[in-house]
């Protein structure tokens, strides 16, 4: 660079001399204009995209983040965790939240955004320098929105599917668990037995409950639980991510029906007149809690009466025994002793 293009007759006054020629060795790290908005480009999209991500959902996304050189200056890999956060709600700079707007689950993309939609002249003052342009290699694995629910997809129905699955119904079922990513958490089939629960007793996560109903025996399906009604944000340490979405292939093996809401134990046939005298088998004008478990197992061994399939018999007979036990002195009298038609609403029953 002559000096007349340069510093001149006199130079800047301490380094440069006058009159001097300048030689200067450039390398372009960046550059910008104010009007320049984000640049996204699709590195892989997949085949199916069901839905893409809008305002409100919650994602959750692997990233690469360098400068415009290649410098590497943040990654979610090196932390071995995804990044999560809502879309356009402000939880990250405007470039990002703008970026990952309309992404489908598993697409990749590059965003490239300029400094004033990121971190401005300052950068953070450590590994993004002022004024500097970004670039975002981003990984989607899944996002919800918090008013979604269960999604179900069945994809076999046996062609006799009369008896469906409901509240109450003790149900056996195989299921492979995965991320939506593919990630295989967990499966029945690898125990060598099938999971067995009943359903509306809490026993399982709430969206599991609601993708078991309405099933027939054989019939398979794809349930997939956001996060709100599967783990939630803290997930299950070392198997299930926070905030993560969950798929369920099922399969119903078996299904044997539940007793009516608000039941334990019901009779199958006419209830003999004289219960309490059947009862006491001792004739001691009361009833011990062994005369009361024998009783009612031989009302269930016999067919005459029925306990509520998938929880502790032990535990429900206990339990009925001290409900008609209502002065907990450990026996029961005639004057205790009630039907469930008997009992007032604040009261369980036999």
């Amino acid at each position: 660079m002559p000096p007349s293009l340069g510093y001149g007759e006199n130079g800047d006054g301490s380094d440069i001399p006058g009159q001097a020629s300048l030689v200067f060795d450039v390398v372009l790290l960046d550059l910008h204009n104010p009007k320049d908005g984000i640049t996204v480009e699709k590195l892989g999209v997949p085949e199916t995209c069901q839905r893409q991500s809008k305002v409100g959902d919650f994602i959750r996304y692997h990233y690469n983040g360098t400068l415009m050189d290649g410098t590497l200056f943040d990654s979610s890999y090196s932390r071995k965790r995804t990044y999560d956060t809502y879309i356009g709600k402000g939880y990250v700079i405007a470039g990002m939240d703008e970026g990952l707007l309309g992404v489908c689950v598993g697409e990749k993309r590059r965003v490239t955004i300029p400094p004033h939609l990121a971190y401005g002249e300052e950068g953070t003052g450590t590994e993004i320098p002022g004024s500097a342009v970004l670039i975002f290699d981003i990984d989607v694995i899944d996002f919800h929105n918090p008013s979604d629910t269960v999604e179900i997809t069945t994809f076999f129905k046996p062609s006799k599917c009369d008896v469906l699955s409901k509240k109450g119904d003790f149900v056996k079922y195989h299921y492979n668990a995965s991320l939506m990513d593919g990630t295989l958490i967990d499966s029945t089939h690898s125990y060598g037995k099938t999971y067995n629960v009943v359903l509306g007793s809490g026993q399982v996560v709430l969206g599991m409950d609601m993708g078991l109903k309405d099933m027939c025996i054989g019939e398979k399906r794809t349930v997939v639980i956001p996060p709100h009604l599967g783990y939630g944000e803290r997930g299950v340490e070392g198997e299930v991510p926070g905030s993560a979405v969950l798929v369920f292939d099922i399969e119903m093996i078996d299904l044997e029906e539940g007793l009516p809401d608000g039941y334990m134990f019901v009779w199958n046939s006419d209830i003999t007149p004289d219960l309490f005298t059947e009862m006491d088998k001792n004739l001691d004008g009361h009833v011990d809690p062994v005369e009361f478990s024998n009783y009612i197992n031989h009302q269930v061994v016999t067919g005459k009466g029925k306990l509520a399939p998938g929880f502790d018999a032990g535990k429900i007979i206990d339990n009925m025994f001290s409900n008609q036990d209502r002065n907990s002195d450990g026996k029961i009298t005639a004057d205790e002793f009630k039907l469930k038609d008997e009992e007032t609403k604040e009261h369980d029953e036999l």
